[in-house]
């Protein structure tokens, strides 16, 4: 069974100095939580992943997720913070964490 827990929500505006927005978004950064099935090892063991959500003002959603990403709760948190505070959008996400585990 899979759990989500909303962690983070970052809005953007078309104002802010940092982007090129059109309209205004939302990020929502979530904390997945899940019981391993698949390693042998680790088998019933609480995995956790992000999601991250983008809501369009003009009701458009997009999203996007990394399940098994850890098995601590505590660094999972820690590379969705990281994605918040990079205002990270779900297009990128796959490709950002690739480069994270990589270093």
């Amino acid at each position: 069974m899979l759990s989500k827990f909303l962690e983070r929500q970052v809005e953007l505006f078309t104002n802010d100095e940092d982007t090129e927005l059109k309209s205004p978004i939302q990020l929502q950064y979530f904390l997945l939580e899940s019981e391993e099935q698949e390693t042998v090892e680790l088998i019933g063991e609480k995995v956790y992943g992000i999601e991250i959500v983008k809501k369009e003002s003009d009701g458009s959603l997009e999203s996007e997720w990394v399940r098994n990403l850890t098995c601590c709760r505590e660094s999972a948190r820690s590379v969705l913070d990281k994605l918040a505070d990079h205002q990270v959008t779900p297009i990128t996400l796959l490709d950002i964490v690739d480069d994270m585990l990589a270093q």
